[in-house]
């Protein structure tokens, strides 16, 4: 099955939909990725959920917010430094 586009392509719709399931997993993981950010202590569960989402392309911006988060703390939480970790793995 397709479906016409603007300008007239035809695109399958199977591709349409993995474009929108991609486009809401890259709206979603940087809702987590800037609510993290913001948080002085995010939620592991949170966490969690971005490493569920997370590409290879994104590890880098979750890792430097990581590493932004243990430099700013002065005894930084063990389990973010091992999420840190693994990311390096």
């Amino acid at each position: 099955m397709t479906q016409t586009q603007p300008g007239g392509d035809l695109v399958p719709t199977q591709v349409l939909e993995a474009v929108e399931t991609t486009s809401i997993r890259d709206d979603v993981l940087d809702l987590l990725l800037d609510k993290v950010e913001a948080d002085r202590f995010p939620s592991p569960s949170m966490l969690d959920d971005i490493e569920k989402l997370l590409t290879p392309g994104r590890r880098q911006a979750y890792a430097d917010i990581l590493m932004a988060k243990i430099r700013a703390d002065r005894f930084p939480s063990r389990s973010m430094i091992q999420r840190l970790l693994r990311l390096s793995e």
